[in-house]
This record gives C-alpha cells, sequence and structure tokens, in this order.
C-alpha cells in the first residue's frame, strides 16, 4: 500500500486519539472507541460519499464546528485531522492536462 498525502488527516487522526487515551492512562477509552466507531465507516466508504472536490471542502468546512461542539466529547483532538484534510482538498487542484494529452 502507497502511503499518500491524503493518508495524513487519518494518520493524525489516529493520533489524536491515541495520544490522549495514553496520558489518561486509557480514562477516555470509552471516547476514544465512540470516535473510532464513527471513523471507521467513514473510512470505509467516505470517498464514494463525497466525490468532488467542492463537496469535500464543504464537508470539511462543515465538519470544522461539528468538532468544536462535541469538543469535551473528544471533539478537539480530531480538529486537526480536519484542518489537515481541508487544506490538502484546497490545495490540491488535480492532474492538470496540458496540450497534446501529457499528464506534467
Amino acid at each position: 500500500m502507497r502511503i499518500g498525502v491524503r493518508t495524513v488527516p487519518w494518520l493524525l487522526a489516529l493520533t489524536g486519539l491515541v495520544i490522549p487515551l495514553v496520558a489518561t492512562n486509557f480514562v477516555t477509552w470509552p471516547v476514544a472507541v465512540a470516535w473510532l466507531a464513527v471513523l471507521t465507516p467513514v473510512w470505509l466508504v467516505g470517498g464514494r460519499l463525497v466525490p468532488t472536490r467542492a463537496q469535500r471542502i464543504a464537508a470539511a468546512l462543515l465538519l470544522l464546528p461539528v468538532l468544536v461542539v462535541l469538543a469535551w466529547e473528544g471533539g478537539w483532538w480530531l480538529i486537526p485531522a480536519d484542518l489537515a484534510w481541508l487544506s490538502i482538498e484546497i490545495l490540491d487542484r488535480g492532474d492538470r492536462r496540458l496540450e497534446g494529452g501529457r499528464v506534467p
């Protein structure tokens, strides 16, 4: 499996769940398990649910206030992953075709 830039938000999300889990001596395990239960289906089928770049940017923007509202339930831990996802979607313009059909 090739690890690309699109895996960075997922790695940040997992790190955001593991660090507080370990730092609190696993006291926050129910919250981490709940977030994993939400993130797993999104990871499995999320790419097919939000196909266009504009829709992915909108989804990342709409997710920010949701994570802030759910801050006390672990939402703070996932905000860096969402910001990484948003910046990747904004900066990634896709493959641009040059004249003659060549890909840069």
